[in-house]
């Protein structure tokens, strides 16, 4: 998720870009441009070679009076550009080639290049990251109010409140991907109860309520699960899903997320998920100061997101280190076949939370729903 937004802000940022860009003179070639990545540079020959969005492959030549602009981040106006020399750009750089294209599309004759460098993107992921670690939420929606522009949702063991306004940007998954490359413009009225959102906004004072400046949503399932078989070659985990008693084919890919819970941190967990339980019914919470009646079980009083971020931080595993038998939680997108599923997050290691309580992987999988894609990528 964190990585979400800021493929928004590149993208938006280089089309503004290329909103400002000079029109092509009159008699000459229709203009096009391409939006991508630099993969290579040939500094002799003016040569670059981009990854476009789409995922193709365009070669971008560049004459020496061609003017290569550099905007700093955040900025979208090319009053602020400054120029650079063609030397300066570097693998890994995103650019806007704007020019004439080839008959095939595989070529383009540059007429302006709009730069923002790998160094202002990562500078740019570092704000975003902090960003939404500071003012962002992520759970599952449990009640819409349309009328009042409300979104009620259940983080970890809270209930909060997200406050749409008129300027509150909405994002949504497309129901068979987990690349955020896929998802659309979308709206509060294409919210659904058991959708999981996550906001990023200015939260009140209690921390029960943000007023939403960005909201990406998705229609997602959590199971847990027993693993019965592994298919290396085509990515594939049959599992027996816990809730339904029914098989599930779990598909991990690129964008899935990995990762395997220590047995401390799992034993740690479930502790919580017991005192919390236990204080729900009027008994003491166990475990002392954080656990239980603070925020349930996402540590330090913070909820799942929290949690979340623990998650984050753990390393990622193969494929090769699960083997069946093993019980996983999975969060994921199943498109219209309820056999299927296409991992988004998959945590193993869970045996204990699975024996603390059964709302565990909804709780803990819709925190983390958005960590497979490249968030906000």
């Amino acid at each position: 998720m964190r990585k979400v937004y800021l493929a928004l802000l590149v993208i938006a940022f280089l089309r503004q870009a290329s909103a400002q860009a000079q029109p092509a003179a009159p008699g000459a070639p229709a203009r096009s441009q391409v939006i991508g990545q630099v993969t290579s540079v040939d500094a002799g020959a003016r040569h670059i070679v981009l990854k476009d969005d789409r995922g193709g492959t365009v070669s971008v030549s560049v004459a020496e009076n061609t003017p290569v602009l550099r905007v700093p981040p955040r900025e979208t106006d090319l009053k602020k550009a400054t120029k650079i020399a063609f030397a300066d750009i570097a693998a890994g750089d995103r650019i806007l080639a704007v020019g004439a294209k080839s008959d095939d599309g595989k070529e383009l004759q540059a007429r302006t290049l709009v730069i923002m460098s790998q160094a202002d993107i990562a500078q740019l992921q570092q704000r975003e990251q902090q960003d939404w670690q500071a003012r962002g939420i992520a759970g599952t929606v449990t009640a819409i109010d349309a009328a009042a522009k409300t979104l009620t949702v259940k983080v970890g063991q809270k209930t909060l409140t997200i406050q749409a306004e008129d300027r509150t940007e909405f994002r949504r998954y497309a129901p068979d991907s987990v690349k955020f490359a896929d998802s659309l413009a979308s709206s509060l009225g294409e919210i659904k109860s058991g959708d999981q959102v996550r906001a990023l906004g200015d939260k009140s004072p209690d921390g029960l309520t943000i007023k939403a400046e960005r909201v990406i949503s998705g229609s997602f399932r959590q199971i847990a699960a027993t693993i019965s078989s592994i298919n290396p070659e085509k990515g594939e985990i049959r599992v027996n899903d816990l809730a339904s008693k029914k098989p599930v084919t779990v598909t991990v890919n690129s964008a899935s997320v990995l990762k395997k819970l220590p047995q401390f941190l799992a034993a740690r967990l479930s502790q919580r998920y017991q005192a919390g339980a236990a204080n729900a019914q009027g008994a003491p919470p166990a475990g002392g100061p954080g656990a239980g009646g603070r925020g349930g079980p996402g540590a330090g009083g913070r909820g799942g997101q929290d949690l979340g971020q623990v998650l984050d931080r753990l390393p990622a595993v193969p494929l090769s280190d699960l083997k069946p038998g093993d019980a996983i939680m999975v969060s994921g997108s199943s498109g219209s076949d309820a056999g299927r599923l296409t991992a988004i997050s998959l945590l193993a290691g869970v045996e204990p939370l699975l024996t603390a309580s059964p709302d565990a992987a909804r709780d803990i999988m819709a925190g983390w729903n958005f960590g497979g894609e490249s968030a906000p990528e």
